[in-house]
């Protein structure tokens, strides 16, 4: 049966440079801790959903289910710079390019989910922001590009998993769990009853319902 637990706050951060190994390895231990048995339902938000992806890889008999929530894709900042002129909103595209923010290590942290091809059957949930806002200030024609660029990856996330469902957040920025908190909860609600009984996952029209949200695929 998959264990549940959340967590929110800020904590003292070690010395170094850290990357996605090193903060699963803090999340086992923490886990352990607490006496919270495997198999997880993991729910990552925007960057947690990277790690969502690299425990899921390192760790698969302790991974039961997904939900992302509005993260990057495969390769994304390799793709987005590919696309994004450097003549253009260069302060926004250099934010983009960095492989090292705040003391992680964000670059060795996609390059193993990049590794993530297939979930098989894992249960998977995807939830994708409405109003993108990930790229402000940028040229209207670039941020087009960067938002298709952007839900074509959401597309990609959703296909890990022979038992997926894909939901955009229409009322959302970025920031879903502030946005539209009751898609996350409906969206980790199925998964983890998917897994408990051992079935697929429902339709998504049948876990998401109301005008603020469309489910894709």
């Amino acid at each position: 049966m998959p264990t549940t637990a959340r967590a929110r706050g800020n904590s003292v951060a070690p010395p170094g440079v850290r990357d996605a190994r090193d903060e699963i390895a803090d999340l086992r231990r923490l886990l352990a801790r607490a006496r919270v048995e495997p198999p997880y339902v993991l729910v990552g938000h925007s960057y947690g959903g990277v790690l969502a992806r690299v425990f899921a890889h390192l760790y698969p008999s302790e991974t039961a289910g997904l939900v992302l929530i509005d993260t990057l894709g495969r390769d994304g900042r390799r793709r987005q710079l590919a696309i994004w002129p450097r003549s253009q909103a260069p302060e926004i595209r250099r934010g983009v390019a960095t492989t090292v923010m705040d003391g992680v290590d964000l670059a060795a942290g996609e390059a193993i989910a990049s590794r993530v091809t297939s979930l098989g059957g894992m249960p998977l949930a995807v939830i994708t922001a409405g109003r993108q806002d990930n790229f402000p200030r940028t040229p209207a024609r670039l941020y087009r590009a960067l938002k298709r660029l952007w839900d074509a990856m959401q597309d990609e996330l959703a296909t890990l998993s022979e038992n997926s469902v894909h939901v955009v957040a229409l009322a959302s920025n970025h920031d879903v769990p502030t946005g539209q908190p009751s898609v996350i909860v409906r969206a980790v609600q199925a998964v983890v009853g998917a897994v408990r009984s051992h079935a697929r996952l429902p339709p998504c029209r049948r876990v998401f319902s109301g005008s603020d949200v469309r489910c894709r695929g």
